[in-house]
């Protein structure tokens, strides 16, 4: 399903968030793993989550107590289930790590919380423990995410830091677990403008190629290299149109997703295809097929209107920069028309950006 978020735009608990904006709600970890009917959530674009993390009033715990009680012993999992008050409890601190990411944060709260991160990761989270892992994974993405109201942040502690990170999501990116791929590859995205992001590119590109690799691996490698490629580098965009090209009908959603990320780098070879992403009519007739609903009984069913929804606005996003006269005149004309005051207000906010008013209904 699409992400209400994007790791390169204004991710729906933003690095820069724009007040004019609809407020969006977070992603599940399952919605950050697929861009679009699959989605991380992710890649798309929602609007940069630049994060201070602090205590929350209400009762919500602080990152430290989070933090502290995560290393203390869970929970089991037995299929798709939680198993007892432990679990749950360590499932809910976990989201908070990433719930409570607020624009601010300052380099030296960041390499604090990048290594009490990474020791939380290594020592006291196991892929049985539900999506424990897959939150901190994310987190750790999160906290080097450029913020563009800050400075680069390259003190040799930060650079360090950002190092070990990079580090340990190529390394998780590679485990035997699916979904623990998936988290650390969606992780990577966060780090759009990072000079470290580069690293990550030959796995992306390999993962992506990979026909035998796991179809939500391929998806979230697919909308990882939009915001971290450029259009200079041919190895990635070659794996991005080896993609387009799967012919399988079950795997629809990975050319949506390469497509997509082949529109962030400006390439007009996918007009068609994300022509087809911004029509609400080819929306109401796409299928995809749904392995998460019944996992024993995958089958094809229609998008809801509220993936329509996100289908769009992470289009939207996702095309800012596509130098296609077809494509932005469809832009305009969401961002005029569309019934969904959603997507209207991130087509118009896209359009001030490139200084092309849009006249709403």
């Amino acid at each position: 399903m699409p992400s209400d978020l994007r790791p390169d735009a204004p991710l729906a608990t933003p690095a820069v968030q724009n007040p004019a904006q609809p407020a969006i709600e977070p992603p599940s970890v399952k919605l950050i793993v697929r861009l679009f009917v699959i989605p991380f959530l992710i890649v798309a674009a929602a609007v940069g989550i630049m994060m201070l993390i602090g205590s929350m009033a209400g009762g919500t715990p602080s990152v430290q107590e989070a933090i502290a009680r995560l290393k203390r012993p869970g929970g089991e999992r037995t299929a798709d289930w939680l198993v007892g008050p432990g679990a749950k409890q360590r499932y809910m601190d976990a989201k908070a790590l990433t719930d409570q990411m607020k624009a601010g944060m300052t380099e030296e709260e960041r390499v604090k919380l990048s290594g009490e991160l990474l020791d939380l990761l290594r020592n006291y989270t196991r892929p049985e423990e539900g999506e424990v892992q897959h939150f901190v994974l994310l987190a750790l993405g999160r906290v080097w995410q450029m913020d563009p109201s800050q400075g680069a942040m390259d003190s040799p502690a930060a650079v360090e830091s950002r190092k070990a990170v990079m580090d340990a999501l190529l390394e998780y990116a590679k485990a035997p677990q699916v979904a623990t791929r998936k988290a650390a590859i969606l992780a990577m995205a966060y780090w759009k403008g990072r000079d470290e992001a580069r690293r990550a590119i030959p796995l992306l590109v390999s993962k992506l190629r990979d026909d035998g690799e796991d179809i939500d691996v391929r998806i979230a490698a697919a909308t990882a290299l939009g915001p971290l490629a450029s259009s200079q580098d041919k190895d990635a965009i070659a794996a991005l149109e080896y993609a387009t090209r799967d012919s399988d009908p079950r795997e629809v959603e990975l050319v949506w997703s390469a497509s997509l990320s082949l529109a962030e780098l400006n390439q007009p070879q996918v007009a068609d295809t994300i022509l087809k992403l911004l029509s609400r009519d080819e929306l109401s007739k796409m299928e995809y097929y749904d392995r998460e609903s019944d996992p024993q009984n995958p089958s094809y069913r229609k998008l809801s209107d509220q993936e329509q929804q996100r289908i769009l606005i992470n289009t939207m996003i996702g095309v800012e920069h596509l130098d296609v006269p077809a494509v932005q005149g469809k832009l305009k004309e969401l961002a005029e028309k569309d019934p969904s005051p959603r997507v209207r207000a991130q087509g118009i906010e896209i359009l001030q950006r490139r200084g092309a008013p849009a006249t709403t209904r």
